[in-house]
């Protein structure tokens, strides 16, 4: 029988009351050494007050994967109460404060649905929602991930990083620690002299040599690997052998992120106003690509595009529902026929991502119309967004539909309608002064079915100033199939 033990810990005291006082004897990566402060940035202490007493516990490691959300090993979780944990961000030594530590709470626990307990039988993954925003500095960021499914070779040479056990006689460290290991293939890690038919495709094997490995107190902590020009994490410790932690032929077993992508991350324009880490919806937009999403050029109030994230997969602004993907802007690219003046028309811009948006049951890439499309009167288009739902300003949390039927050219541009500053490089659509598009919705899409699928003929523009459904004042829409040679030149 082969004995697994999760490499967690219940060592060591954190004085909550006073941080100057935060003491810990906590355990270290076997055979690793000090890290260099600032090295391994998005890694957390995940620690636990068990008895309600105000004293912290690490207990585990984890990463930061967005400002409100830390990954790590669903084995670490052992109580579903959030109340009683908290991740240390930019710690280095346990034993001492620092001055670049934040401590901020747990709010939400999220396991993955296939978690049964079982070590040997994968899904050892959870996400934890922070009660307040993780900021970026010189010892805290946000990591990056793999792509699905990526599978790295054998011998490819990665860091584990924590503060696990030293030897597995527990010597403990304060500092934390970093240690190389390389990846075992799985197909020489599911040989039965070595971890046999536990070792899963969704787990990633590393080291093995019976010198380095994790230990008890790694758990939950990164696998850190680069790959594809950035330090991504590829893994999640979750379990070694027992007893002797560097066993010859048992490597540590990492959960393997690229195996969990679309779970972890399952579209909003958010702007960080004040670069103070609290993102506010702006405004609406629409995935062209996996590196990209158009808006409305009149969203963009800053050309510094670090200042905004997209969130695809949204659904309730207000909640952590799991489908999300939150990716920074690397850049903006305006029309350049946009004046500022909405009348103007040109009223669109293209946002280039920081990493891919994926695909999963929550998120997809837009259809886009044919150049030059036009769709008649009376057509049945829907709107989304999370706009106003009236003037009033009640706003939603949940993403709002309704549908709007096209308004032809011939009729919005008329005097009593929008005039001539309805241009045929935009899309009307309503105007029955009871469905409309409202503040917050600007960006977002127009969704038409037409030849076989769901297009996006329009981006929310503009509309009636004071109540937003007025009679013969539909929203406007920037027309999508106008810019279609303009969309790709920016690709």
């Amino acid at each position: 029988m082969i004995w697994l033990v999760a490499l967690l810990s219940c060592f060591g005291l954190i004085c909550a009351e006073a941080p100057l006082n935060h003491n810990v004897h906590n355990q270290r990566v076997i055979g690793g050494s000090n890290a260099p402060r600032g090295q391994w940035k998005w890694q957390i202490s995940l620690q636990q007050d068990a008895y309600n007493d105000g004293s912290y516990y690490h207990l585990c490691g984890g990463t930061i994967i967005d400002p409100y959300n830390v990954m790590t090993a669903a084995h670490c979780i052992l109580s579903m109460d959030a109340s009683t944990y908290r991740v240390a961000a930019g710690e280095y030594n346990l034993y001492e404060y620092d001055g670049s530590e934040q401590f901020i709470r747990v709010e939400r626990i999220t396991i993955h649905p296939g978690w049964t307990g079982d070590l040997g039988k994968g899904n050892d993954i959870a996400i934890l929602r922070l009660a307040g925003p993780v900021y970026v500095s010189s010892y805290v960021d946000i990591a990056n991930l793999p792509y699905p499914g990526q599978m790295l070779p054998h011998d490819y040479q990665c860091y584990i990083s924590g503060w696990g056990l030293m030897d597995s006689m527990g010597s403990v460290p304060a500092i934390l620690q970093e240690a190389i290991l390389p990846v075992v293939a799985h197909s020489v890690c599911s040989q039965p002299n070595w971890w046999g038919s536990i070792a899963l495709k969704t787990m990633v094997c590393a080291g093995g040599d019976g010198v380095v490995a994790g230990c008890q107190g790694d758990s939950g902590g990164p696998l850190n690997c680069y790959t594809d020009g950035a330090w991504r994490v590829h893994g999640v410790v979750s379990y070694g052998p027992g007893g002797m932690c560097n066993q010859v032929t048992k490597p540590t077993v990492f959960t393997r992120v690229s195996s969990f992508i679309d779970w972890i991350h399952s579209i909003s324009l958010q702007q960080d106003a004040y670069n103070d880490g609290s993102y506010y919806h702006l405004c609406g937009g629409t995935i062209i690509d996996p590196y990209n999403v158009m808006t409305a050029a009149h969203c963009i109030l800053s050309m510094d595009a670090s200042t905004y994230r997209v969130a695809a997969g949204e659904y309730n602004l207000y909640e952590y529902d799991g489908s999300e993907q939150f990716i920074r802007v690397e850049r903006i690219t305006i029309h350049p026929g946009w004046t500022g003046e909405l009348a103007n028309g040109n009223d669109i811009a293209i946002l280039r991502l920081a990493g891919p948006v994926y695909g999963s049951s929550y998120v997809d890439i837009a259809n886009l119309p044919y150049p030059g499309q036009m769709l008649p009167h009376g057509y049945q288009c829907y709107i989304s967004g999370w706009g106003l739902m009236d003037s009033m300003g009640s706003v939603p949390a949940i993403l709002q539909e309704a549908i709007l039927p096209v308004v032809a050219h011939s009729v919005c541009s008329q005097p009593n309608w929008w005039g001539s500053i309805a241009l045929k490089t935009m899309v009307c659509a309503g105007g029955d002064g009871v469905v409309s598009g409202c503040q917050g919705d600007s960006g977002g899409p127009l969704n038409c079915y037409t030849d076989g699928a769901w297009r996006v003929h329009g981006v929310v523009s503009y509309g009636p100033a004071g109540m937003c459904n007025q009679v013969t004042k539909p929203t406007v829409f920037t027309r999508v199939s106008s810019f279609i040679d303009w969309i790709h030149s920016v690709l």
